[in-house]
């Protein structure tokens, strides 16, 4: 049983805290625990060589100008045959 004297205080959370002591914001504890935990998984990555990273750039680089131009001819050919041939416009 927790009693409400000037020795103690009872917080919300049900922890005895004792009067003159310094008790930490919980989102404040929560944030820094965050960046500490972001800071240890971040230095766990595995990250790659300067080769493979420049080879991948050069993949998705090639990969999106391909989409590009496929998306682009179907585009003109979808838009040829609604407004030339099914509208005959233009």
């Amino acid at each position: 049983m927790t009693q409400n004297t000037s020795e103690n205080k009872t917080e919300k959370s049900g922890q005895v805290v004792k009067a003159g002591e310094v008790k930490h914001h919980p989102k404040r504890e929560g944030l820094f625990s965050y960046f500490r935990n972001s800071w240890a998984e971040f230095k766990k990555v595995v990250w790659p060589s300067r080769d493979d990273a420049v080879k991948m750039t050069v993949f998705v680089v090639i990969f999106v100008a391909i989409l590009a131009a496929f998306i682009y001819v179907v585009d003109s050919a979808v838009s040829w045959l609604f407004f030339d041939v099914l509208l005959k416009r233009g």
